[in-house]
């Protein structure tokens, strides 16, 4: 099947090129400002949304008069942010019209002006775009080195779009390509109950247990004396600019921990678990099937332009990452042989406690989206179990069916998500 899929990860950038993404950054960001005010002003006066194209024909000609800094960045960054604030407003119409029906519980979320108050930004490009094992070859930046090699991939998919972000000083690249993958086979595996906490990140109904790693508090004597050296800085300094960027980087990777715990987790719930034996055997299986990755080299144009010499092999230490990774890619998807270790079903719980400040699930929401994500990818079905605040009673929705159900109160079972599979008759355990 053919899917569209995202590739993210960190770049490796010189000063130049830093100061080349701001500008990048920041033409989006004063388009995006630009594009919001001038449709709010075209809807007064005409009574009409102006369009992003219409909004684009104006930009350019202001580029002539007004603001000739634009043609310093790619026209891909202003055209995409004017069209990311068109899907705002049709999201914006599309909750306002779930809300009147009673379907939408939240604000409708207006789009709102961007500012740098929580970092620089992103901005997308579009267009000639080529992947490499260790660089990646953007429009108006040439060349960029990739933080780690052999993770994008070089060949056999088509590379719609490049956005790059930057999150505590640090930059980042995030490809989204459109790839064909095998259809993945329907799991067999008996169903399983997951119930969150806070002690465990998650707790299965077969006694597996996922911790959790508690990011927050183990940096927590850190962040508070890195606060302390901020607090003690003039405003307005350089070492204060230099205290702010360590607080990022430290908020930043305890956001980093509690991402990493969600994809192992979420991982372990949907994909077969295989011995270690059995994994080496199939990693030295698919690494003899794997050619010798080689440099990609772009062949140069023009009449005169002399025949390129055939790729040189990568480096030995390069080429070893990459087939590492190569080999990782396939042992993650998903075989027929593998059909009865996979769980056929996932029951998630939801509690959705409001106020819930403490430290937390590790997103138990980003959790739900990352499993049916990996479901999709792995042929698995999911099923979410509600709660009732008000009456106490759980509410599950299997096949478009709503049931309700008492609470379960046995105490040497104490997995909620276990009334779930006995009300949907997936359970095959004890009933009484």
């Amino acid at each position: 099947m053919l899917i569209t899929r995202g590739y993210r990860t960190q770049l490796d950038l010189n000063h130049q090129q830093i100061t080349l993404c701001k500008q990048h950054a920041g033409a989006a960001r004063w388009s995006w400002n630009w594009g919001l005010r001038r449709k709010q002003e075209v809807y007064q006066q005409e009574k009409r949304w102006i369009s992003a194209m219409e909004l684009h024909r104006e930009l350019n000609a202001l580029k002539q008069t007004e603001i000739p800094w634009m043609y310093e960045v790619s026209k891909a960054a202003p055209q995409e942010a004017l069209r990311d604030l068109d899907q705002a407003y049709r999201n914006f119409f599309r909750r306002c019209g779930l809300k009147k029906e009673g379907k939408w519980r939240g604000k409708p979320g207006f789009p709102k002006p961007k500012t740098k108050r929580k970092g620089v930004g992103s901005f997308r490009l579009t267009g000639s775009i080529h992947i490499y094992e260790q660089a990646i070859e953007l429009p108006r930046f040439g060349r960029l080195r990739l933080h780690e090699c052999g993770y994008l991939p070089t060949g056999g998919v088509a590379v719609l779009s490049a956005t790059v972000s930057e999150k505590a000083g640090r930059w980042f690249v995030s490809v989204q390509v459109s790839e064909q993958v095998p259809d993945p086979p329907q799991a067999a595996g008996p169903p399983i109950g997951v119930d969150t906490g806070i002690k465990t990140l998650a707790q299965c109904s077969d006694g597996r247990a996922i911790a959790n790693p508690k990011a927050l508090t183990s940096e927590l004597k850190r962040i508070k004396r890195l606060h302390r050296w901020l607090s003690r800085k003039q405003k307005g300094s350089k070492n204060r600019a230099k205290a702010r960027q360590k607080v990022a980087r430290k908020y930043a990777r305890v956001a980093y921990v509690r991402e990493d715990a969600l994809h192992k987790g979420t991982s372990q719930l949907t994909r077969a678990q295989l011995p270690p034996e059995e994994r080496e055997i199939r990693k030295a299986e698919i690494a003899a099937t794997l050619p010798e990755p080689k440099a990609k080299v772009k062949p140069k144009r023009g009449k005169r332009s002399k025949k390129e010499p055939p790729p040189e092999p990568l480096p030995k230490n390069t080429a070893n990452k990459v087939k590492a990774k190569q080999v990782k890619e396939l042992l993650r998807q998903a075989r027929i042989l593998d059909a009865q270790r996979r769980p056929a079903v996932v029951v998630l719980e939801d509690l959705n406690v409001a106020g819930m400040r403490t430290e937390p699930q590790a997103g138990s929401g980003n959790q739900r989206c990352r499993i049916r994500r990996v479901q999709a990818a792995n042929g698995l079905q999911n099923v979410l179990a509600r709660r009732k605040p008000a009456v106490g009673r759980s509410l599950v929705c299997f096949h478009q069916t709503v049931l309700w159900l008492q609470p379960y109160q046995r105490r040497d079972r104490p997995f909620r998500a276990h009334l779930c599979l006995r009300a949907s008759g997936l359970w095959a355990g004890d009933r009484s």
